[in-house]
């Protein structure tokens, strides 16, 4: 008897040895996993600085400020092909390309998927013109004998601008990592939810002067006439000041799909995005524009010291400003080499806001703002 309860007695206890070691074994594996998945994702960057640059394209468009001179100018003789005229719409265009930095900063916790980020980019553009016409004054006929004139008694016009743009963009979002399982694709997507400040600027100077009547030898058909006693000359001035700054509710969608290579080595990904924004802000426009005649009698005239007479001046001053609200959309395409901690990026960008600034003169035109064009990005991973 007491053999058979011995012989129980042990297969009980090699029972209980059994179950305990592969209780240890299975608890063991349960262990290891988590610290294995730990210790990969430990591994991850868990801060990101990214910078770069672009070279952007500008749509945009502005009312001209044309002096009823600059498109016939009022003088007693026809206007003859090949006399000087400017367009002052020509020179007033706004400017259409930039240059500019960009920069962000993304925090990506360790166990989690969620990301935090804070962007800004930035461009800035200069633009001069001086356009100068003028033809060869004609010598005068006196009796048998002809007088040469000076250079300066050509008719002339003359077109001077000077342009400014800038432009700054701010992102603060936080995003999450849904993938891209439910599109069957390998990769990863992120989308986020945040704020989105924008702030434009824009100045524009122009100063127009026009001389059809000048001081020489005309003509009139095969008649000829004696010099003009009073020349004319016009002036036209444009100081121009344009601006909007808002804030508003952003929400975008950044994928990212692999293409070769491995994402824990090395691999050449596409990358694509889109945005939108509802910005609130101020629609501001300070503009003083300014038309004026001279005309210069000879001395002859009483005019000996060859001054410049006064026939009309008129100016006017618009400061206008507006609480508005902009729409704002976007996207993006590309392609990335990844590392484990870095990435160089390449892509085409757009961002248009509409109705964000005020193009008008006299009266206040609402004007959408675009930049699009390519952009150069590299982001070095820290942390992990």
């Amino acid at each position: 008897m007491s053999e058979l309860s011995n012989t129980h007695g042990n297969r009980l206890e090699l029972r209980g040895l059994l179950l305990a070691t592969s209780s240890a074994v299975v608890l063991s594996a349960c262990l290891c996993v988590p610290n294995e998945a730990s210790a990969a994702d430990s591994d991850r960057p868990t801060v990101w600085i990214e910078l770069g640059g672009q070279f952007e394209q500008i749509a945009t468009s502005q009312d001209p400020f044309v002096p009823p001179f600059s498109t016939r100018p009022p003088t007693i003789l026809p206007i003859t092909p090949g006399d000087p005229q400017i367009a002052p719409g020509s020179v007033q265009k706004p400017l259409d390309s930039s240059f500019g930095f960009e920069g962000k900063f993304s925090i990506e916790p360790t166990d989690s998927d969620w990301m935090f980020s804070a962007g800004i980019l930035y461009g800035r553009s200069n633009g001069a013109k001086h356009i100068h016409q003028q033809t060869a004054p004609k010598s005068f006929e006196f009796g048998t004998k002809y007088v040469p004139l000076a250079s300066s008694f050509g008719k002339f016009a003359d077109a001077v601008t000077d342009k400014h743009e800038s432009h700054a963009i701010l992102d603060f979002q936080a995003g999450k990592d849904v993938g891209l399982g439910i599109l069957g694709l390998h990769g990863q997507a992120t989308i986020n939810l945040g704020l989105r400040f924008a702030q434009f600027h824009s100045d524009t100077n122009m100063a127009l002067n026009s001389g059809p009547d000048p001081l020489g030898y005309k003509y009139f058909g095969t008649v000829k006439v004696l010099p003009q006693a009073r020349p004319f000359t016009y002036r036209g001035k444009l100081d121009a000041s344009r601006s909007f700054a808002g804030l508003g509710p952003s929400a975008s969608w950044e994928a990212s799909s692999l293409v070769i290579g491995n994402a824990s080595d090395a691999a050449f990904t596409l990358d694509w995005g889109a945005h939108a924004a509802l910005l609130f802000g101020r629609q501001k426009a300070d503009l003083q524009h300014q038309t004026s005649e001279y005309y210069k009698p000879a001395p002859s005239h009483g005019n000996p010291s060859g001054l410049n007479h006064p026939v009309y001046q008129t100016g006017t001053k618009h400061r206008r400003s507006r609480s508005v609200i902009v729409p704002n959309i976007g996207g993006m395409a590309g392609i990335s080499l990844k590392f484990p901690n870095a990435k160089v990026s390449l892509g085409y960008r757009a961002d248009f806001f509409f109705g964000a600034m005020d193009g008008g003169i006299d009266t206040r035109k609402s004007e959408t703002l675009g930049f699009h064009g390519p952009f150069a990005t590299i982001s070095i991973g820290l942390g992990g």
